[in-house]
C-alpha cells in the first residue's frame, strides 16, 4: 500500500511532549480510525491515502507513543466503493487488530439478507453508513442513505452504527434530531455512535440540540477530528461523562497537518499558510483535537477518572474488551 498520510515533524514531537504527554491516559481506545484499498472502488477517483491495520496501529504508536491503543475499525465511506469487497477486505484487517472490533460499510444498493449474511459471515460488530450514498450527500435525511430495512438487520445483530449527520445545520436541523428520536425508540437495539460529537465542529450545532441528544436512549458520541474546545465542554457538562468514546478519524482526517476552524454557522478544514508574526508551524488535527479535549476538560473540572474513561473505561464497557 502507498504511505502518503503525512509524517509527524519535530513540531509534532515537540508539541506532544508539552502539550499532550502529561494528559493523554497510558490506555486509550480509538473509537473512530478508517481504514481504505483503492480495490474497493475500482475506476473511481479517491483522494483518501490507502492504510491497512499494520499500517494504522505502527502510525498510532508513533503519534501516541507509550500508549496501549485499541481501536474500532472502519471502512473509508467512498462513493462507488464494492461493498463485497469492502466486507472481504475489512474482516481481514480486522483479524489483525487485537480486539477484533470492526465495522463494514453499509449503503442503499446493499440488500437486508446480503447484509444479514455479511455480519453473521464475518462477524462485524458495527457498520458505517454515510451520507456520500444518499442521492443528495449535503441534505438528505438519515434514512436516505441508510434505509430501515438495514437499520432492521443492526437492531436484529445489535450493532453499533457510526453516524455522520448531513444536512446544514446537522444536529441542529430539527428534522435529523425528529429522525434520530424516532430511529433510537422503534430500534432499540441499535447502539448509534454519534460521530464527530455529533458533527459538532461547530459548536452552535450542539447549542441547539445537546439536551434533546442527552435524552435519546442508546446513543454515544465519539469526540473524533472535532478542533472546538466548546463543542468538547457542552457535551461534558450536559451529557453523561460514561456516553464518551475518544476517536481521532485517523489517518484520513485526524493525520494531516491543520485545523477545523469555524466562522459563524460554518466549519473547515484549513491547512498551515505562512505567517511572520508568529511560530507558523501546524501539528496534526488528532492533536489540535486533543488540545481542545484538554482544555475543555480543564473548564468543565474533569477528574482524572472521567478522561481515563473517556479515553478506554466508556468503550471498554461499549464493545466489552
Amino acid at each position: 500500500m502507498r504511505k502518503d498520510y503525512q509524517p509527524l515533524t519535530d513540531f509534532d514531537r515537540e508539541f506532544w511532549a508539552t502539550e499532550l504527554e502529561d494528559f493523554v491516559p497510558r490506555r486509550i481506545f480509538d473509537a473512530h480510525t478508517h481504514l481504505w484499498s483503492d480495490s474497493l472502488a475500482p475506476g473511481v477517483p479517491v483522494t483518501v491515502q490507502e492504510v491497512g491495520f499494520d499500517e494504522l496501529d505502527a502510525w498510532s504508536k508513533e503519534v501516541f507513543p507509550g500508549r496501549e491503543t485499541g481501536y474500532l475499525l472502519l471502512p473509508y465511506p467512498a462513493a462507488g466503493m464494492d461493498p463485497e469487497k469492502t466486507h472481504l477486505f475489512m474482516a481481514q484487517e480486522i483479524a489483525k487488530s487485537r480486539h477484533r472490533r470492526g465495522s463494514t460499510v453499509v449503503t442503499p444498493r446493499i440488500t437486508p439478507d446480503s447484509l444479514d449474511e455479511a455480519v453473521k459471515r464475518h462477524r462485524f460488530c458495527g457498520l458505517k453508513p454515510y451520507r456520500s450514498f444518499a442521492a443528495d450527500p449535503d441534505n438528505c435525511r438519515i434514512t436516505d442513505f441508510f434505509p430501515e430495512s438495514l437499520i432492521e438487520v443492526a437492531d436484529h445483530h445489535g450493532l453499533c452504527v457510526t453516524l455522520h449527520m448531513a444536512r446544514i445545520d446537522g444536529a441542529a436541523d430539527p428534522q435529523n434530531i425528529e429522525d434520530l428520536a424516532r430511529l433510537t425508540k422503534r430500534y432499540p437495539r441499535v447502539r448509534w455512535i454519534l460521530a464527530h460529537c455529533a458533527r459538532a465542529f461547530n459548536p452552535y450545532t450542539l447549542e441547539k440540540s445537546v439536551f434533546q441528544l442527552a435524552e435519546m436512549e442508546h446513543t454515544v458520541f465519539d469526540l473524533s477530528a472535532v478542533c472546538s474546545a466548546r463543542s468538547f465542554y457542552l457535551l461534558f457538562k450536559h451529557i453523561d461523562i460514561s456516553r464518551l468514546l475518544f476517536g481521532t478519524d485517523n489517518i484520513c482526517a485526524g493525520g494531516v497537518h491543520g485545523n477545523y476552524v469555524t466562522w459563524g454557522r460554518a466549519w473547515k478544514f484549513l491547512k498551515p499558510v505562512p505567517l511572520t508574526h508568529c511560530r507558523p508551524d501546524a501539528t496534526l488535527v488528532c492533536y489540535e483535537s486533543l488540545t481542545a479535549v484538554k482544555q475543555a476538560a480543564d473548564m468543565a473540572g474533569l477528574t482524572p477518572s472521567q478522561i481515563e474513561d473517556i479515553f478506554h473505561g466508556n468503550a471498554a464497557r461499549f464493545f466489552g474488551l
